[in-house]
């Protein structure tokens, strides 16, 4: 189903949404492109965030980086501040699982949902490289109804991944995954979300 965010099952779940309202449709719609093309750019993520923390590369089915919008199929590389995989070098990985996008004459709507995922290209290395396993997803979705802007950001089964061969990652996930369940992980989301809207900038005018 065209936009439907993952049931949540079990683990941790989060929700966070932000709105902002034009004085006119054509004001909402100019602005409803870019915040596509800023959610979309995915390179770009760490500037865009308010509070910028984990960095955020984006790759293609080879793991080369790759310039422009993300597309299904494609994986993102993620660097959160503090200790990363051992196995991968330092990073998480998240697959494209799938983009949704629809419009009408007064909604459209963009949904992206990611989830952890094996190295790109992954040979015979098929552990899921992430701090939750692969039955924990993340989406992100912009809308405009009419004249309203929503950006929207939904976790859903958030689990903590101990399926790997390295000691070393399963501590690492432990700690991470913790930290994230406490509430460590909604800062780096409401500050992207926040930023996709320039929230920050409307409160400097």
């Amino acid at each position: 189903m065209k936009h439907a965010i993952p049931k949540q099952e079990e683990g941790k779940k989060l929700d966070i949404t932000e709105s902002k309202t034009f004085l006119s449709k054509e004001e909402a719609v100019e602005f409803f492109n870019l915040t596509r093309a800023k959610l979309l750019n995915i390179n770009n993520w760490f500037e865009i965030a308010s509070l910028p923390a984990s960095t955020f590369t984006l790759l293609d089915t080879l793991g080369t980086k790759k310039e422009g919008p993300a597309e299904e199929g494609d994986y993102i590389q993620i660097d959160i501040p503090g200790p990363g995989l051992w196995s991968t070098g330092g990073y998480d990985y998240v697959r494209v699982e799938q983009i949704d996008e629809s419009r009408e004459e007064n909604t459209a709507i963009l949904t992206m949902r990611l989830r952890p995922s094996t190295l790109p290209n992954p040979e015979d290395d098929l552990e899921t490289k992430h701090f939750f396993n692969n039955m924990s997803s993340s989406t992100f979705q912009i809308k405009r109804v009419g004249n309203l802007i929503e950006a929207s950001y939904f976790g859903r089964n958030e689990l903590m991944n101990m399926e790997l061969d390295s000691l070393a990652d399963k501590i690492r996930n432990i700690f991470v995954a913790l930290g994230a369940k406490l509430g460590a992980s909604f800062p780096q989301w409401k500050a992207l979300i926040h930023g996709l809207l320039d929230l920050d900038e409307d409160e400097k005018k």
